[in-house]
């Protein structure tokens, strides 16, 4: 049984590149680049915040997906999850993302069909980052267990 830490800080800095973007550093990772939008007057570059916040949202359902299908002894043909959001504008305050949809796919054998369920129950249950959010921002997870014969 893994033992988790009572708290855990993460620490990042960004640097702005002197245009529209910057570079986003870690301490234990290489770094990022970042960009404005062209439809927001940046160069469009890099991936702007709102995609990295969206491959936060689905990198923490395929971390984990991949946590509890270690523990149950899943062994599925493939994994993907697709993470697509909403944002509207409201005047006078600006955008605001009003829904994230979350879509994960499972493929597996079929005898493992019920255990992929469990472990996409799991994973929506346990997400950290999205059980953080939920309170201020609709996420809705559709979940898809392809099964193969």
């Amino acid at each position: 049984m893994t033992k988790f830490p009572k708290k855990v800080k993460y620490d990042i800095n960004l640097v702005w590149d002197m245009e529209s973007g910057g570079d986003v550093y870690f301490k234990r990772s290489p770094k990022l680049k970042l960009d404005m939008p062209v439809e927001f007057g940046g160069k469009g570059r890099s991936p702007c915040p709102d995609e990295y916040f969206l491959s936060a949202v689905g990198g923490c359902y395929l971390t984990t997906f991949l946590y509890f299908k270690e523990r149950l002894g899943l062994k599925p043909r493939d994994l993907r999850v697709t993470v697509q959001a909403t944002a509207n504008y409201f005047a006078p305050k600006g955008y605001r993302i009003t829904e994230i949809m979350v879509f994960m796919q499972v493929d597996v054998d079929e005898e493992e069909k019920e255990k992929a369920e469990e472990c996409i129950e799991l994973t929506i249950e346990h997400c950290h980052l999205t059980r953080s959010m939920e309170q201020g921002l609709p996420i809705k997870v559709v979940p898809n267990v392809r099964v193969h014969s």
